[in-house]
């Protein structure tokens, strides 16, 4: 399994843009691919106070699991646990080719950078390591100045998914 982090700077970088057109893509070629959502508000919850699932999990339950006809969810609360290691829990249950993260997950992972401006880009660029490429909605990006291709997840889908498969071979 190959993982991949998509990181921005903030908001509205493109990461979600991104990562749709990897996964679709992805999948398109009959790749198995899963995702993971890091979620930075510390008061998040999925789970609402005083919801069944939620009463499961102020008894005491380690993990409350809830299955609808559609879907279902797991819900694990973390004490003092790294979120990127019981999210992998999850995945690697899974029989997936690449798993796809949004956000920088604190671990040496290649990453695609999706960004605005070339100004940020060259900002981040100086200081992330494994940087496969950069991802752009921008009509006005400047790519001249960048050691890393730079592709548009909305225009370039298959350039991209291209370029991000034959890296993953070196």
């Amino acid at each position: 399994m190959k993982i991949v982090a998509v990181i921005g700077a903030g908001r509205k970088s493109g990461k979600t843009t991104t990562i749709e057109a990897l996964v679709k893509e992805l999948s398109a070629r009959n790749f198995e691919v899963g995702t993971i959502k890091q979620i930075h508000e510390e008061d998040f919850s999925i789970d609402k106070p005083y919801k069944d699932t939620w009463r499961h999990a102020e008894a005491g339950a380690k993990i409350v699991v809830s299955a609808a006809p559609n879907e279902v969810a797991a819900i694990k609360r973390l004490r003092d646990g790294d979120r990127f290691s019981e999210a992998m829990g999850f995945l690697e249950k899974e029989d997936l080719d690449f798993v796809i993260i949004e956000g920088n997950p604190g671990v040496s992972v290649d990453k695609i950078l999706a960004i605005r401006d070339a100004t940020s880009a060259a900002d981040i660029l100086m200081k992330v390591k494994r940087i496969l490429f950069i991802s752009t909605l921008s009509q006005n990006f400047d790519s001249s100045k960048f050691n890393v291709p730079v592709f548009n997840p909305l225009k370039d889908q298959i350039k991209m998914i291209d370029f991000f498969l034959n890296s993953l071979d070196k």
